[in-house]
């Protein structure tokens, strides 16, 4: 059942793009809307509000909290779309097929240059161990006996083969350095020229979770350097205002294409069956208010 027959089941009417002021009793949101305090006094008879996705960034939880208004997301809807989709990615970067097909399509057949690198070889390390973390790292299983964890707020999960680290440990040790954790102030360009400069080793970079996770600058800085062997990117600091940017002759999405990277427009969670999983999860969680 989708999340809007259901909704249609127990008496709602549902109302796209909402003019202010109109009575709701619930809000369904994605990524784009940002419900802060001054959007939500709009709404008095506010009950719940149901986040497509993962992360709370976008709603003011203390207002909600205060007002007694609900709210619940989805991670676990859109964590194996998300793994998927950082699998392929990184799998591509490895083995030069998103380049080698670009070369294709304009008459280049190069084979020695495109020599592949074998993730088995590689120890990844992942930063959150949320439903996401623990979907890529089940996928990487397959492949590697080398994941490292770090997770700040969670322990006792290491087994044969996730090994629970520390940070440090971590950024001594990791070949491939993937982020999957929410969008907050501990979290904010969480990697800057600190963390890029307490990484022992060359490493690819993996960024599905928020763009405002990574300082684009110094992603392209270490590309530069060669500190950054290749990244793979979902989602960029710059995502908010990304159409005029890719508009102006020169931009920072160019510069970092010129270098070992992969970008995708933010669709790691934007599969046709993670919205179905989303819907059920939301729908799971919101039942006693309905």
């Amino acid at each position: 059942m989708s999340f809007k027959q259901a909704l249609s089941d127990h008496g709602y009417e549902l109302v796209y793009n909402n003019a202010k002021g109109q009575l709701s009793t619930g809000i369904i949101t994605s990524n784009k809307l940002l419900l802060n305090k001054k959007t939500l006094q709009q709404f008095p008879d506010l009950k719940w509000i149901a986040r497509l996705g993962s992360g709370m960034e976008i709603i003011d939880t203390a207002y909600c909290d205060e007002q007694g208004i609900r709210y619940v997301s989805s991670p676990e809807g859109i964590s194996n779309s998300v793994a998927e989709h950082v699998m392929g990615m990184l799998l591509s970067l490895l083995h030069h097929i998103h380049s080698s097909q670009n070369q294709i399509h304009v008459g280049q057949w190069i084979r020695e240059a495109n020599r592949g690198v074998e993730l088995e070889e590689r120890t990844v390390g992942l930063i959150g161990y949320g439903h996401t973390g623990q979907a890529l790292a089940k996928k990487l299983r397959v492949f590697t006996k080398n994941i490292l964890v770090y997770d700040k707020y969670k322990t006792g999960f290491g087994d044969e083969v996730v090994q629970e680290v520390s940070l440090e440990q971590l950024q001594q040790q990791a070949d491939v350095l993937s982020f999957h954790v929410p969008l907050n102030d501990e979290t904010r360009l969480y990697y800057d020229t600190a963390f890029y400069s307490a990484m022992s080793k060359p490493h690819i970079l993996i960024n599905s979770a928020r763009g405002g996770v990574a300082d684009t600058r110094v992603i392209l800085s270490g590309l530069k350097s060669g500190q950054i062997t290749g990244a793979c990117l979902d989602v960029l600091e710059e995502e908010k205002s990304i159409d005029e940017i890719l508009k102006q002759p020169a931009n920072i999405v160019q510069e970092l294409l010129k270098y070992n990277v992969i970008l995708t427009p933010h669709i790691a969670g934007y599969s046709y069956h993670a919205i179905e999983k989303m819907s059920a999860e939301l729908l799971a969680q919101l039942q006693d208010v309905f």
